[in-house]
C-alpha cells in the first residue's frame, strides 16, 4: 500500500514538474494507456488465477506460494483501480479548468492522470515479470517433490 502511494505521489510531483515547464496532458494518450494497461492487468490476472498448487504437497510450501498469489493479485487489483479512477476523474473534469497555475506551479489535471496510468503500465509490467517467476518457482518446486516421491 504504501508503494502505491509513493507511486500516486511521484506521479502528482512528475506531472507538476513536467506541466510547469509547459507540457500538457493528452486524452488520447492517456486512452491508449489505459488500454494498454488494461490489457497487461487482464493477462496477469489470468495468469495468476490459472496457477494450480494441485501437485505442491508440501503445505508450507503451498501456503507461502497462496500467499504470494493472493498479494500480488490484491496489488494489481488496488494499483488498476486507481488508475481507473485517475482516468475517469481526468476525463469528467470540467475541461475548461484542467491547467491550474499557482506562482511556479502548474497543475494539469490531465498529466496527472497521464502519469499516474503511465506508472501504473510500468508496475504492471515489472509484476508481469515476478509473476512468471513465480510460476517457475512453482514449477521448480513441482518438479522437486516429484523427484523426491519417486525416489522412495
Amino acid at each position: 500500500m504504501l508503494k502505491l502511494i509513493a507511486r500516486i505521489l511521484i506521479a502528482v510531483i512528475l506531472s507538476i514538474g513536467m506541466a510547469s515547464i509547459g507540457v500538457n496532458g493528452n486524452v488520447a494518450v492517456l486512452q491508449t494507456l489505459f488500454t494498454v494497461l488494461g490489457i497487461v492487468f487482464s493477462i496477469s490476472m489470468s495468469l495468476l488465477v490459472s496457477f494450480s498448487l494441485i501437485k505442491i504437497l508440501n503445505k508450507k510450501i503451498r501456503k507461502k506460494l497462496r500467499s504470494s498469489i493472493s498479494q500480488t493479485r490484491n496489488m494489481l487489483l488496488l494499483d488498476f483501480g486507481v488508475s481507473t479512477i485517475a482516468l475517469v476523474i481526468a476525463l469528467i473534469w470540467n475541461t475548461e479548468n484542467l491547467r491550474y497555475t499557482f506562482g511556479w506551479c502548474t497543475i494539469d489535471v490531465l498529466l496527472i492522470a497521464v502519469t499516474i496510468v503511465s506508472l501504473s503500465l510500468i508496475y504492471e509490467t515489472y509484476n508481469f515479470r515476478k509473476i512468471h517467476a513465480l510460476n517457475t518457482d512453482i514449477e521448480d518446486t513441482v518438479i522437486e517433490e516429484e523427484n523426491n516421491r519417486s525416489k522412495l
